[in-house]
């Protein structure tokens, strides 16, 4: 099964299963008779809706960045990169600080690296974005850039992670 189908399955799902719930628990509480057949078939319709919407929304985000083929790395929220720089941390820290979307970020140094937390929008509940420094090799350094969303339960994000990592990388190979 292609990512992308099973993204559009996973959405309707994790919506049209509790869409179920709520209308069934809200029929109850106001007296309203329902079968389950009824029940099924208006949560089925706002599942179909609701991940149409929201999945399609994802895919074309993702392809308004750069994404050519869905695949499994890039269709997920959580997104991974890793890269190699003659910048050091403290220089990496710098260019941050520089970039006109990385500086609005809230900024958190860490032992083997560092953590931006770029917060809440309306596209996301905010995303947390760790750089850390995995190997340093005299004037070669290894970074692995990591972006996931806050929110552990979010199915999309618009492409929000993947535009995270590219904005980091663009700042190191100082293309940005």
């Amino acid at each position: 099964m292609k990512p992308i189908t099973k993204l559009y399955l996973k959405a309707f799902i994790f919506s049209g299963i509790p869409a179920v719930f709520v209308l069934w628990v809200t029929n109850l509480a106001v007296g309203i008779e329902s079968s389950f057949w009824e029940l099924l078939f208006v949560a089925s319709i706002f599942g179909i809706l609701l991940s149409l919407t929201l999945v399609s929304l994802h895919w074309y985000q993702l392809k308004k960045h750069g994404v050519e083929e869905i695949t499994n790395e890039n269709v997920g929220v959580n997104q991974t990169l890793k890269l190699r720089s003659e910048l050091n941390r403290t220089d990496l820290v710098q260019k941050l600080k520089s970039d006109p979307i990385t500086r609005k970020m809230e900024m958190t140094e860490t032992e083997n690296g560092i953590v931006l937390d770029s917060g809440m929008s309306w596209k996301s509940w905010g995303e947390e974005i760790k750089i850390q420094l995995t190997a340093n090799n005299a004037n070669n350094f290894d970074y692995l850039i990591s972006s996931s969303p806050k929110l552990k339960t979010t199915l999309v994000d618009f492409g929000r992670n993947y535009e995270h990592v590219n904005r980091i990388k663009s700042v190191i190979k100082n293309i940005a």
